[in-house]
């Protein structure tokens, strides 16, 4: 007899460890399932953040790729030099002068700059005086 009340004994005292071990990895379990949706939450926050600041930096090279000065744009290489080219400021289309004489226009909206095709090495060479 007192051999089956301590089996019951034991059974429950076990059933009971196993019950309160089962409630422990519950809760954990729901605790890291919490923390992985906020990861997940954060993730795809800081996913879109990368993508608005990639946008900025791509404006921002842009921005500083083109130079203006006197009434034309001038793109500046990777080496720190310029383009022997001429664009436009309103529509970043390119321009041209004919003759050495004639003031440079856009092929694309007629905008003129303040300087002709005889002009242009000594204009290149006073922008790489002032951006060196």
């Amino acid at each position: 007899m007192l051999s089956i009340i301590e089996k019951l004994i034991n059974e429950h005292g076990s059933s009971t460890i196993l019950k309160e071990r089962l409630e422990l990895v519950n809760d954990k379990y729901e605790a890291l399932e919490a923390k992985l949706i906020n990861s997940e939450k954060e993730n795809e926050f800081l996913r879109k953040k990368v993508e608005s600041l990639k946008k900025q930096v791509e404006a921002q090279i842009v921005k500083s790729e083109f130079i203006d000065y006197k009434g034309a744009k001038f793109k500046r290489m990777p080496s720190g030099k310029f383009e022997d080219a001429v664009y436009c400021l309103k529509c970043n289309g390119g321009m041209f002068a004919l003759e050495s004489c004639l003031p440079f226009v856009c092929a694309s909206c007629g905008c003129t700059a303040s300087f002709n095709g005889g002009q242009l090495k000594s204009v290149i060479n006073e922008l790489r005086q002032e951006y060196a």
